[in-house]
């Protein structure tokens, strides 16, 4: 295995293990914090020094990450677009671009049998992430994102809709802190930064659907203009 190989196939296991990871330690520590306080909090992160501790709780805020993900796919995503607070991929629209007609012309051209036309756009997306390197590792630092920012913003939803309806009907769950902004402005905020997370997700999703038929388009483009010289020659 080459050296790039091996770097990629690294990159690949950090970004789904950061992108799912990450949402589930905002979860987990931010419902501790509201519920518990700080110092419990410690005693948590004291119990994660041995390795097996660690991997435990490691393989568990995973799985929690990626509930989170399916959560915002299955849930909130449709309700999220359909009043508007965010803008989701356009398939019809982006299939309109230059870039996926030219990458669609330049397959259809090497087919001896069926037609590009015929394909699914996310199985000629699937081609322009195979046949170029650069293409491929563009669309999944853009999924990565994507993800990161909408798992984020799913668990900053539950800490705000958790600390409302505790803050309303139960207070005595809550863990009582010195120094602390109302709770109605906690919730705003949280809710505001998720809204904002939302949208950038969105808007990475939509360039790592998008972006990777530029990048191989170009990649076809100039192999196919090589090799002519080289046949001209």
């Amino acid at each position: 295995m080459k050296a790039e190989e091996v770097t990629d196939t690294i990159a690949k296991f950090f970004n789904d293990l950061i992108g799912a990871w990450v949402p589930g330690a905002v979860l987990a520590f931010g419902l501790t914090l509201m519920h518990l306080g700080p110092v419990q909090l410690q005693s948590i992160f004291k119990l994660g020094d041995t390795t097996s501790a660690a991997l435990t709780s490691a393989g568990i805020l995973f799985a929690l990450g990626h509930a989170l993900l399916a959560l915002h796919e299955q849930v909130l995503k449709t309700p999220l677009t359909k009043l508007g607070l965010v803008k989701a991929f356009d398939e019809a629209k982006a299939k309109k671009r230059q870039s996926y007609e030219c990458f669609s012309e330049l397959v259809k051209a090497q087919q001896a049998g069926t037609g590009a036309k015929d394909w699914d756009y996310n199985d000629l997306c699937s081609v322009a992430l195979s046949v170029s390197a650069e293409a491929g590792s563009m669309g999944r630092r853009f999924m990565f994102i994507s993800l990161l920012c909408n798992g984020v913003g799913v668990a900053l939803t539950i800490i705000a809709l958790d600390f409302a309806v505790c803050s309303m009907l139960w207070p005595e769950l809550l863990f009582v802190y010195d120094h602390a902004a109302p709770w109605g402005v906690q919730v705003a905020l949280m809710l505001v930064v998720a809204w904002a997370l939302f949208r950038r997700g969105e808007a990475f999703f939509s360039r790592a659907k998008a972006t990777p038929f530029a990048i191989a388009a170009a990649e076809l483009k100039v192999k196919k203009d090589a090799n002519a010289g080289k046949a001209t020659a």
